[in-house]
């Protein structure tokens, strides 16, 4: 009687420290939540080294991302790469990232290292409006160190699945210095939109003016180009205020404009 009382005692202590265990959350995925939320920190004055701490200094990894046309864009990465990362994000006021974890897929935990897959989701934003979104597919190797856990591997398939706003590319037609015909690529939500603008160069009460379907803009003498009474740039060439133009009325979908 005692020897099974002993046995069912030890199965008791056995099954507590499990429950116990399993309601802890394991490092690979506490070491993942650290790293979506110090990320998503940075924009609320996180430093970058609070980031850093996360990697191993031996730290590689991978990302293969997928842009709305389907192209492919593959790049590899160390701890450095990261730290440059980081900074771009850091240094732009007008740039911040969110992260969202979605879902686990696969997670594997050992005592010195882990295996996590991720579905996680990333929203960007320029000025505050929505730039671009879609989903990460990340497989994640952790390892534990002097106590320490931190990322040594981390792949990344990135797909994005809408854009608002990002670079636009703008082919130009001249006929001669006075007309004008753009064609602008630009994002617009899960795919680029294509419009075409004419424009005119004319004068006006002895003024010239720069006039498209539905927008005047005042061109100065000096080279000062003029829209609804604002500055917006100073050239003296005809191509070059065009181009101001048509920077000016893509401002909300277009960070840069490449001219063609």
């Amino acid at each position: 009687m005692k020897k099974i009382t002993l046995v069912f005692i030890i199965i008791f202590i056995c099954n507590s420290f499990n429950i116990g265990y399993a309601n802890e959350e394991e490092p690979i995925k506490k070491l993942l939540m650290n790293y979506i939320n110090k990320i998503n920190d940075l924009e609320r004055g996180a430093k970058k080294n609070d980031v850093l701490y996360l990697f191993d200094e031996k730290y590689s990894g991978n990302t293969v991302y997928v842009n709305l046309s389907g192209a492919l864009v593959r790049k590899d990465y160390d701890k450095k790469n990261v730290s440059s990362q980081l900074d771009d994000i850091i240094n732009d006021d007008n740039y911040s990232f969110r992260l969202t974890l979605d879902k686990v897929v696969f997670q594997s935990q050992k005592e010195n290292a882990g295996i996590i897959s991720a579905v996680v989701t990333f929203e960007s934003f320029i000025n505050k409006k929505l730039a671009e979104k879609g989903t990460m597919l990340m497989d994640m190797v952790g390892i534990k160190v002097n106590e320490r856990w931190s990322i040594v591997q981390n792949n990344m398939v990135r797909v994005s699945e809408a854009k608002d706003i990002g670079e636009c590319v703008c082919y130009m037609y001249g006929n001669g210095d006075t007309k004008f015909v753009t064609e602008v690529y630009f994002p617009a939500g899960l795919e680029y939109d294509q419009k075409l603008e004419s424009f005119q160069i004319t004068r006006k009460n002895g003024l010239r003016i720069i006039k498209s379907h539905s927008d005047e803009f005042s061109w100065k003498g000096n080279g000062n180009l003029y829209y609804k009474g604002k500055s917006i740039g100073k050239t003296k060439e005809t191509k070059e205020a065009i181009q101001i133009a048509v920077k000016k009325l893509y401002k909300d979908s277009c960070v840069n404009v490449i001219f063609n």
